[in-house]
């Protein structure tokens, strides 16, 4: 009987995310040497390099989980790899004299093995060549059968000139090893505490391009460039008198923002006839700085105490701002003339007020910030916000 995971979708999602994660890796490897490199994924094979629109490096990344696997000579991980590799060598866009090709796999070669007469070290491409010939001609693999034939037909100086640009790195670093791999190339951008915070958003980045790559909603190929501009922004960001900014243009779900609609501090915007879409721009604002300020607490990236001296700031600004309102007695006299007041007191809330927290001049900081602390009362717009 089959079990649940039998068909599960684990490892494929695991090879697509360690393919985008190598990706990222190599990239970042790249600045020193090749700046002028564009990288892609899904785009020429799993990963590639290419500049001017030609591929330079064409890379095949397979990963497994568990360390027992091994790469024989008639291993279907190995074949489907040759056959894409073999149309490459017959296609007219990628040549092995000027394309490398490259198999990445979490598998260990066989000693006395094809895969590994074709490592960095220790190389002899006519032993693999040979080796590789035997296995597709003697093989009944039916799983490897069209990849044997891709490689029989190809010719013998075409399958020795494509050997002589394979290199296959066996024993590579599963998924979880590439991402401290990846901290480890970075580890002078951060201080040891903030890199693992600062990989997590370089990471989302990352992501968000390779995803509007393949849905067609950007250019598949990324310069390198965008990579070390990306980390130096990061690296700004979290120097140690500065913060990452996370929250800058996010907005709430529907479902939050439903949550937060009867809110104290949404009930005080309706209490002094605050338009609905100045509401709604509250409620962003206030979502964006609660989410914010959560952040930088959950990743310590804040001090002891440090944003409660910042709201007592915002309240210190309020508090006279508040008293003079009080002191209109022709406007206090009427209910009218008290909503005009708390719409003036909070219009500079809203849109003048600058508030600047350890660098960060994001104005949904300061207008947000003030939400949060008319949600706990502790700020208020209409005279009488306390009885609400």
């Amino acid at each position: 009987m089959e079990s649940p995971d039998d068909h599960t979708a684990a490892p494929s999602a695991l090879g697509y995310l360690y393919q985008c994660r190598i990706a990222l890796l190599l990239g970042i490897q790249a600045i020193p040497d090749t700046p002028d490199a564009s990288i892609s994924v899904e785009r020429f094979d799993d990963v590639a390099f290419e500049t001017g629109g030609c591929p330079t490096d064409i890379i095949q990344t397979k990963h497994h989980l568990g360390s027992s696997r091994s790469l024989s000579d008639k291993s279907p991980d190995l074949w489907r790899t040759l056959e894409i590799w073999c149309k490459w060598q017959r296609s007219s866009i990628a040549s092995p004299s000027t394309t490398k090709f490259v198999l990445i796999t979490t598998e260990t070669a066989q000693e006395g093995s094809a895969a590994s007469f074709l490592r960095v070290h220790d190389r002899d491409e006519d032993r693999a060549h040979a080796l590789l010939l035997a296995a597709s001609s003697n093989s009944a693999s039916q799983s490897n059968a069209a990849a044997y034939n891709e490689y029989r037909t190809l010719g013998e100086p075409l399958r020795l000139s494509l050997l002589d640009s394979v290199t296959v790195l066996d024993r590579s670093p599963a998924i979880g090893d590439v991402r401290a791999d990846v901290e480890r190339e970075l580890f002078h951008v951060a201080s040891r505490d903030q890199l693992p915070h600062l990989v997590d958003r370089l990471e989302g980045w990352w992501f968000d391009l390779l995803i509007n790559g393949l849905s067609g909603t950007t250019v598949n190929a990324i310069p390198v460039t965008a990579i070390d501009q990306q980390i130096e922004q990061l690296r700004e960001a979290f120097r140690r008198d500065a913060l990452p900014v996370d929250y800058g243009s996010g907005s709430p779900t529907p479902d939050v923002i439903a949550e937060l609609d009867d809110r104290p501090f949404v009930r005080q915007l309706r209490r002094i006839d605050i338009s609905t879409p100045r509401i709604e721009y509250a409620i962003r604002d206030y979502y964006r700085a609660f989410e914010q300020r959560g952040r930088w607490l959950r990743e310590d990236l804040v001090l002891d105490g440090e944003l409660d001296r910042y709201d007592t700031e915002l309240v210190e600004a309020w508090q006279p701002r508040f008293a003079a309102m009080l002191e209109n007695v022709d406007a206090m006299a009427s209910a009218d003339g008290q909503k005009e007041l708390g719409r003036t007191l909070f219009r500079w809330a809203e849109q003048d007020a600058t508030f600047p927290f350890r660098g960060v001049y994001e104005r949904f900081l300061t207008h947000g910030s003030f939400e949060i602390l008319s949600n706990r009362r502790h700020v208020g717009w209409h005279p009488s916000y306390k009885d609400d």
